[in-house]
């Protein structure tokens, strides 16, 4: 029993053994062979290697050569970099060969002598029109900061023309017992904000709700007062006064309370008026005249028209005296 226990270890190691003896002689011959292969591959890198030095130095010499055969002027460091800058690289460089050799071959160069002569005149007129450019360049700069400085004056004018007439305009309120006010105004130096830029002027008559400048929120007489405070405050001066004004019937159809407040109101302004009125029994609308010209149509019957007559108020000092 113990002999056949023992043949049956001795055939299991057996087993064991040429099982690995297998394996390692597997893995010997694919090592055997990668190493043939990688043998034949350094041969071959080894050919590979000296036909390319051989190419190299082929090429080295040819670019000898050409290097002495290159004018001495195209050896110049700063010529180089900039052939370098020009073309990039050398398939460049070969591209632009290829063009030139081509347009050398179709012989179908300037045979006229003149071209260099056109040429030297041609380059003497563009020196001179570039400096003419120039010139014309540096009068446009400055046309162009002449421009803007005067766009900014006038932006800045129209600033003040803005106060100045909101002032105005609510001074002349005061006087009539109007409250007056404007919106303030962005001026800005742009092109859209100006075109887009208005005065928007509110009014408010006897403590009622403010009205805008349009006169269908108005009545009569409030027309008329807006109309007159918003033109007498164009012409009013810095002085106070308050300019010279033509008014066509500014009385036309108010009511005598109206005429009365639109009289004292132009005599309060220490303005200069020419008003035109028809012929009415209200004498009210002479009040704020000192001097009354009247006209006539001329009649069918007659050569001329009747004399202008002529009325003016004596001066309070001498209806004092």
């Amino acid at each position: 029993l113990e002999v056949g226990a023992r043949l049956g270890e001795l055939q299991t190691l057996t087993k064991n053994a040429t099982v690995a003896r297998t394996r390692a002689d597997t893995v010997w011959q694919n090592a055997r062979m990668a190493l043939s292969e990688a043998e034949a591959g350094l041969r071959l890198n080894h050919r590979r290697q000296i036909e390319q030095r051989a190419e190299h130095a082929k090429a080295l010499l040819e670019m000898r050569r050409g290097w002495r055969s290159i004018p001495a002027a195209w050896k110049n460091p700063a010529r180089r970099a900039a052939l370098v800058s020009q073309h990039q690289n050398a398939h460049q460089v070969n591209l632009r060969l290829g063009s030139l050799e081509h347009a050398l071959a179709r012989d179908d160069w300037e045979q006229d002598g003149t071209v260099i002569d056109q040429y030297a005149r041609l380059n003497e007129q563009l020196a001179g029109r570039q400096s003419e450019t120039e010139e014309r360049r540096y009068q446009n700069n400055r046309a162009i900061e002449a421009t803007a400085n005067a766009r900014g004056a006038y932006i800045e004018r129209l600033r003040y023309t803005i106060k100045t007439y909101s002032k105005n305009i609510k001074e002349l309120g005061e006087l009539a017992g109007i409250d007056v006010q404007a919106d303030p105004v962005r001026l800005e130096n742009d092109d859209v904000q100006l075109a887009q830029a208005g005065l928007h002027v509110r009014f408010k008559f006897d403590g009622k709700d403010q009205i805008g400048m349009n006169d269908g929120e108005a009545s009569g007489g409030q027309q008329v007062m807006k109309s007159l405070v918003l033109l007498i405050g164009l012409l009013k001066s810095e002085e106070g006064s308050g300019g010279f004004v033509f008014i066509d019937e500014p009385f036309a159809h108010l009511d005598i309370r109206n005429i009365q407040l639109v009289g004292e109101f132009l005599k309060n302004t220490d303005a200069q008026y020419l008003m035109t009125t028809p012929l009415t029994h209200n004498t009210d609308v002479y009040d704020p005249s000192e001097l009354t010209l009247i006209t006539s149509k001329k009649k069918k019957d007659v050569q001329w028209a009747q004399p202008i007559f002529v009325l003016q108020r004596r001066k309070e000092e001498a209806k004092a005296a």
